[in-house]
């Protein structure tokens, strides 16, 4: 298995994508979902890449790109009394993915894991593709199931478990051992971490992943709209905000320190307090940077698709972009 899918965000947080033909059936039943042609899957399909203003941790020779459909009706915006702060929903129709790439020396890039859920009028459903070849740009195939159904997470569990393990790996990377299979079978419980409305962790000791959730159980949305995230305070992965002069880095009681070793860079405190990054967007759009403006495109996005009370709830981090 690719150093990829082990960014906190990759199987904990599967995140968004759009197999809405093929569901799990009425006879319960979960379905096999190819995709001949990932290049154009997700453009084709309707979905945009979100960027959020804190880039996420993954590991050294691998990216994730983060995709969303909002579906017809638009958000819709709560407030949570008890967390101070609004919560989005998306609406039937909606998908997300989370698109993991591995990256050889050489700046070949490749899919090595998809991980992410859907809704429609009847509910949720997760799924998970991989690779059904180690060439660059193999075709992809994976399973969906119903969320909250153990009968069709183990079926598929099993299933994808064979996929990984009869697959070669990209690049020439070895196949998944033992110690992988056990690894992807306990991250394959999605609903485990997209609980809706979930808190952004307080401290370094809580649950992975330590962003906020929104109303559906997303990460990336509410860090869209969003100008700081907690950071990656381990050596297993490589914070890519680490460079970025347009981010700041703090923890509780003081700055944080930019700590690393052979490619791995992550933030640390003195206190053992969880590091927190804060983008400036606006030094980035004076200063004409490309991943501000893709940032702001992503706000761009959602605020299209947004009700009335979501525009006022974050007019704030919209006007900012000049949006509204």
């Amino acid at each position: 298995m690719s150093r990829s899918g082990r960014s906190w965000l990759a199987g904990a947080a599967m995140l968004l994508s759009g197999a809405a033909a093929l569901a799990a059936d009425e006879t319960g039943q979960i379905r096999r979902i190819d995709i001949a042609d990932p290049g154009r899957y997700w453009p084709d399909n309707g979905f945009v890449a979100l960027s959020p203003a804190i880039r996420v941790s993954v590991s050294p020779g691998a990216e994730t790109v983060i995709y969303l459909k909002v579906g017809a009706g638009g958000l819709v915006t709560r407030y949570l009394p008890d967390q101070r702060r609004y919560s989005l929903t998306v609406p039937p129709g909606s998908a997300a993915d989370r698109v993991s790439f591995a990256i050889d020396r050489a700046g070949h890039r490749t899919i090595d894991d998809v991980r992410g859920t859907r809704w429609d009028d009847t509910g949720e459903y997760f799924h998970v593709y991989r690779p059904v070849s180690g060439a660059i740009g193999a075709a992809l195939a994976g399973y969906e199931w119903r969320r909250g159904d153990a009968d069709q997470q183990r079926a598929a569990t099993a299933l994808l478990t064979g996929l990984i393990t009869s697959t070669p790996a990209p690049f020439g990377e070895r196949p998944a051992d033992a110690e992988d299979v056990e690894r992807f079978r306990a991250l394959n419980r999605c609903q485990l971490c997209h609980v809706a409305d979930k808190p952004q962790a307080r401290s370094a000791d809580e649950a992975l992943p330590p962003w906020a959730t929104d109303g559906s159980g997303l990460y990336v949305p509410p860090a869209v709209l969003a100008d700081e995230a907690p950071l990656s305070d381990t050596d297993d992965f490589d914070d890519p905000n680490a460079f970025d002069r347009f981010v700041a880095a703090r923890c509780p009681r003081g700055t944080a320190t930019l700590l690393g070793r052979s490619g791995d860079h992550w933030y640390g405190c003195a206190d053992g307090g969880l590091p927190v990054g804060r983008r400036d967007v606006a030094a980035g759009r004076a200063a004409g940077d490309s991943y501000t403006a893709q940032l702001c495109a992503s706000r761009r996005y959602l605020y299209d698709r947004l009700d009335a009370l979501g525009r006022r709830a974050f007019a704030a981090a919209f006007f900012t972009c000049g949006i509204g």
